[in-house]
Protein backbone atom coordinates (compact mmCIF):
# COMPACT_ATOMS: atom_id res chain seq x y z
CA UNK A 1 0.00 0.00 0.00
CA UNK A 2 1.53 3.20 -0.88
CA UNK A 3 0.77 6.22 1.91
CA UNK A 4 -0.46 9.30 0.17
CA UNK A 5 -1.93 12.09 1.13
CA UNK A 6 -4.83 12.37 0.25
CA UNK A 7 -4.92 16.20 0.64
CA UNK A 8 -1.45 17.83 -0.73
CA UNK A 9 -2.84 21.18 -2.08
CA UNK A 10 -5.46 23.47 0.15
CA UNK A 11 -6.56 26.67 -1.18
CA UNK A 12 -8.31 28.95 1.34
CA UNK A 13 -9.92 32.11 0.47
CA UNK A 14 -9.22 35.30 2.20
CA UNK A 15 -10.82 38.92 2.26
CA UNK A 16 -10.48 40.03 6.16
CA UNK A 17 -14.01 39.15 7.56
CA UNK A 18 -14.37 36.84 10.80
CA UNK A 19 -15.48 33.84 8.57
CA UNK A 20 -12.52 33.96 5.91
CA UNK A 21 -10.49 34.23 9.37
CA UNK A 22 -11.97 31.42 10.48
CA UNK A 23 -11.63 29.70 7.37
CA UNK A 24 -7.92 29.92 7.48
CA UNK A 25 -7.61 29.05 11.03
CA UNK A 26 -9.48 25.70 9.67
CA UNK A 27 -7.50 25.14 6.74
CA UNK A 28 -4.04 25.96 8.57
CA UNK A 29 -5.21 23.22 11.38
CA UNK A 30 -5.95 20.45 8.69
CA UNK A 31 -2.53 21.30 6.69
CA UNK A 32 -0.91 20.90 10.10
CA UNK A 33 -2.21 17.48 10.33
CA UNK A 34 -2.15 16.17 7.04
CA UNK A 35 1.10 17.85 5.79
CA UNK A 36 -0.51 20.10 3.13
CA UNK A 37 0.40 23.60 2.03
CA UNK A 38 -1.51 26.08 1.72
CA UNK A 39 -2.09 28.41 -0.72
CA UNK A 40 -4.07 31.81 0.51
CA UNK A 41 -5.89 33.80 -2.13
CA UNK A 42 -7.30 37.03 -1.59
CA UNK A 43 -9.16 38.65 -4.76
CA UNK A 44 -8.14 42.18 -5.49
CA UNK A 45 -11.22 44.11 -6.80
CA UNK A 46 -11.18 47.11 -9.20
CA UNK A 47 -11.38 49.83 -6.07
CA UNK A 48 -8.58 47.91 -4.52
CA UNK A 49 -5.69 48.91 -7.43
CA UNK A 50 -3.55 51.85 -6.50
CA UNK A 51 -1.80 53.86 -9.83
CA UNK A 52 1.84 52.75 -10.13
CA UNK A 53 0.75 49.06 -7.99
CA UNK A 54 -0.36 46.91 -10.45
CA UNK A 55 0.86 44.01 -8.40
CA UNK A 56 -1.69 45.51 -5.97
CA UNK A 57 1.31 45.10 -3.47
CA UNK A 58 -0.08 47.67 -1.29
CA UNK A 59 -2.55 44.89 0.21
CA UNK A 60 0.44 42.63 0.89
CA UNK A 61 0.34 44.07 5.10
CA UNK A 62 -3.57 43.26 5.05
CA UNK A 63 -2.93 39.59 3.50
CA UNK A 64 -0.72 39.00 6.16
CA UNK A 65 -2.15 39.85 8.77
CA UNK A 66 -5.60 38.43 7.57
CA UNK A 67 -3.58 34.79 7.20
CA UNK A 68 -1.22 35.14 10.32
CA UNK A 69 -2.59 32.02 11.67
CA UNK A 70 -0.65 30.36 8.96
CA UNK A 71 2.36 30.96 10.57
CA UNK A 72 2.34 27.62 12.49
CA UNK A 73 3.08 25.93 9.60
CA UNK A 74 6.19 25.97 7.43
CA UNK A 75 7.31 29.15 5.36
CA UNK A 76 7.47 26.42 2.31
CA UNK A 77 3.84 25.22 2.95
CA UNK A 78 2.78 28.79 2.70
CA UNK A 79 2.13 31.09 0.11
CA UNK A 80 -0.22 34.47 -0.08
CA UNK A 81 -1.66 35.37 -3.83
CA UNK A 82 -3.19 38.53 -4.40
CA UNK A 83 -5.12 37.42 -7.26
CA UNK A 84 -6.94 40.41 -9.75
CA UNK A 85 -10.79 39.71 -10.53
CA UNK A 86 -13.95 39.04 -9.04
CA UNK A 87 -13.92 36.96 -5.40
CA UNK A 88 -14.65 33.24 -7.41
CA UNK A 89 -13.45 33.79 -10.05
CA UNK A 90 -10.17 34.45 -8.71
CA UNK A 91 -10.38 31.38 -6.18
CA UNK A 92 -11.63 29.41 -8.62
CA UNK A 93 -8.63 30.18 -10.97
CA UNK A 94 -6.10 29.75 -8.51
CA UNK A 95 -7.53 26.30 -7.70
CA UNK A 96 -6.91 25.04 -11.00
CA UNK A 97 -4.15 26.51 -11.74
CA UNK A 98 -2.23 24.65 -8.88
CA UNK A 99 -4.62 21.48 -8.83
CA UNK A 100 -5.75 22.27 -5.47
CA UNK A 101 -7.00 19.34 -3.60
CA UNK A 102 -9.41 21.40 -1.35
CA UNK A 103 -11.22 25.00 -1.23
CA UNK A 104 -11.78 26.45 2.62
CA UNK A 105 -13.76 29.53 2.42
CA UNK A 106 -15.73 31.34 4.73
CA UNK A 107 -19.40 31.11 5.21
CA UNK A 108 -19.75 34.97 4.47
CA UNK A 109 -17.35 37.54 2.92
CA UNK A 110 -16.22 41.14 4.31
CA UNK A 111 -19.27 42.98 2.40
CA UNK A 112 -22.33 40.35 3.48
CA UNK A 113 -25.74 41.37 5.71
CA UNK A 114 -25.93 39.32 8.59
CA UNK A 115 -29.42 37.86 7.65
CA UNK A 116 -27.98 35.95 4.85
CA UNK A 117 -27.11 32.78 5.55
CA UNK A 118 -24.59 31.80 2.56
CA UNK A 119 -22.94 34.11 0.82
CA UNK A 120 -23.05 34.55 -2.91
CA UNK A 121 -18.64 33.71 -3.20
CA UNK A 122 -19.37 30.76 -1.43
CA UNK A 123 -22.39 29.92 -2.83
CA UNK A 124 -20.90 30.18 -6.27
CA UNK A 125 -17.57 28.38 -5.51
CA UNK A 126 -19.88 25.75 -4.24
CA UNK A 127 -21.92 25.51 -7.61
CA UNK A 128 -18.91 25.67 -9.52
CA UNK A 129 -16.07 24.55 -7.78
CA UNK A 130 -13.83 21.53 -9.37
CA UNK A 131 -12.58 19.93 -5.80
CA UNK A 132 -14.08 19.36 -2.80
CA UNK A 133 -15.10 22.56 -0.98
CA UNK A 134 -15.93 23.35 2.92
CA UNK A 135 -17.30 26.20 3.74
CA UNK A 136 -16.56 27.11 7.61
CA UNK A 137 -19.69 28.10 9.35
CA UNK A 138 -20.06 30.95 11.00
CA UNK A 139 -19.85 31.15 14.78
CA UNK A 140 -23.27 30.96 16.31
CA UNK A 141 -25.52 34.24 16.96
CA UNK A 142 -23.89 35.92 14.24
Amino acid sequence: MVNETIVSTIVVGVDGSDDSRRAVQWAGRLAGVVGARVIAVHAVGLLEHEPGDPGAEHLRPALEQWTEALEALPDDRVERRLVAGDPAGAVAETVAATAADLLVVGTRGAGAHGAVGLGSTSLRLAEHCACPLVVVPALSGQ
